[in-house]
């Protein structure tokens, strides 16, 4: 096999391409035929592959578990400890961008106080007049307020009679 094929294959088996045939023939390759310089460390590989594959294996050194394990969930918490920090820090730094972008927006869009006041005109050049008037528009809704008062006493008037009908027919049923 020439090792413009060796590259190729080599390339699809990396990156999990490649099917069986193809690894058979890169194992056949590496274990049984002496390599340029470029694939020693493919053939270091493979053999400490084949050596697996054979149930040699390799010994893990006593303790290395636990490291292993040590380590990942020291990891862990850091991860959690940045990431908590990182939450806090968005957190207050998106609830300052979005006041501002309120506060922006109220300014833009709330009219100008002083262009759109509407100044209130007197309607009486004579104060005894004004009053007369306000005094009139108070009778009136007295007025009406109290006829209001009238059909609600009516409504009450009529709405106890009732409770007192509904009150006797429950002591003659019983």
């Amino acid at each position: 096999m020439n090792e413009e094929t060796i590259r190729h294959l080599l390339e699809k088996y990396y990156d999990g391409e490649t099917n069986t045939d193809e690894e058979k023939m890169l194992e056949d390759y590496f274990l049984h035929n002496e390599v340029s310089a470029e694939f020693t460390i493919d053939k270091e590989f493979f053999r400490h592959l084949a050596e697996v594959k054979k149930g040699n294996g390799f010994a893990v050194p006593e303790g290395m578990e636990k490291r292993i394990s040590g380590s990942i969930d020291k990891w862990e918490k850091q991860s959690k400890v940045n990431n908590t920090r990182y939450y806090t820090l968005y957190k207050y730094v998106s609830g300052i961008a979005a006041s501002v972008i309120i506060l922006i927006g109220i300014s833009v869009l709330l009219p100008d106080s002083k262009s759109d006041r509407v100044e209130m005109k007197d309607t009486f050049d004579n104060p005894r007049e004004a009053y007369m008037a306000t005094e009139n528009a108070l009778l009136l809704f007295a007025e009406a307020l109290n006829k209001g008062n009238i059909q609600i006493e009516k409504a009450k008037d009529i709405t106890l009679s009732v409770k007192e009908k509904i009150d006797n027919i429950k002591k003659i049923g019983k």
